[in-house]
């Protein structure tokens, strides 16, 4: 069953990946968020999210002109894209085209703002901005799911896709223990992650990790 498949993920994903922890670590250390004003968002801040992508062998660059180029990057996307301020992966409206353009359109000027296009950053940066509503993903992820690294391709295909899950997943235990939506929410996201982190741990340990347990879990 899915859900048992998101749940067999997100486990093997906190067992076994050695690097887990920098993520809590660093979602307690910096202030970054998406509700502040983008004047507010500090260098420190960009720093310390530098460091985190770095973390996971992303090989993002850190020279001081790009940490600026990366600072401008999220002060323009903030004030933009107000209209998802109230939004996450399970209520946003993906299929308005306006605001998976809007989506499309912030992965862009994360992704391009540096001297590479940082498909797999982008993604990080904006969950960091968002934890709530941006689903992580890295090169095997998209293959996984046959989509290309473009902003378009996240809006409007990976994003779309991480909801169905969520949704089909939440359906499967409700009806499984007749449990309410917020209710199954907290079933699935019992390890203290947000719904859309743990759908990238899920990803991550069927198709980075390869691990045979989530797809046999997912057929069961």
């Amino acid at each position: 069953m899915l859900h048992d498949a998101i749940l067999k993920g997100s486990e093997l994903f906190h067992g076994l990946e050695t690097r887990a922890h920098y993520y809590d670590q660093y979602q307690a250390s910096t202030r970054l968020s998406f509700y502040r004003e983008p004047h507010t968002i500090t260098s420190a801040e960009i720093d310390r999210l530098i460091l985190f992508l770095n973390q996971w062998s992303s090989h993002y660059e850190s020279s001081p002109e790009q940490c600026q180029r990366l600072l401008e990057a999220i002060r323009d996307v903030l004030p933009t894209r107000r209209g998802l301020l109230n939004d996450d992966i399970l209520t946003i409206e993906l299929t308005n085209q306006e605001i998976s353009t809007r989506i499309a359109g912030m992965f862009k000027t994360i992704a391009t703002c540096g001297s590479r296009n940082e498909t797999t950053a982008a993604s990080k940066i904006l969950h960091s901005l968002h934890p709530g509503l941006f689903v992580m993903w890295d090169a095997a992820i998209q293959l996984g799911y046959a989509v290309s690294g473009s902003g378009e391709d996240y809006a409007k295909r990976f994003l779309p896709r991480m909801q169905r899950i969520a949704v089909i997943a939440l359906e499967q235990i409700a009806a499984a223990q007749g449990l309410t939506r917020e209710t199954a929410v907290e079933t699935l996201t019992r390890c203290g992650h947000t719904l859309a982190k743990v759908l990238d741990e899920y990803n991550y340990a069927k198709f980075t990790m390869k691990r045979a347990e989530v797809w046999e879990a997912e057929l069961a």
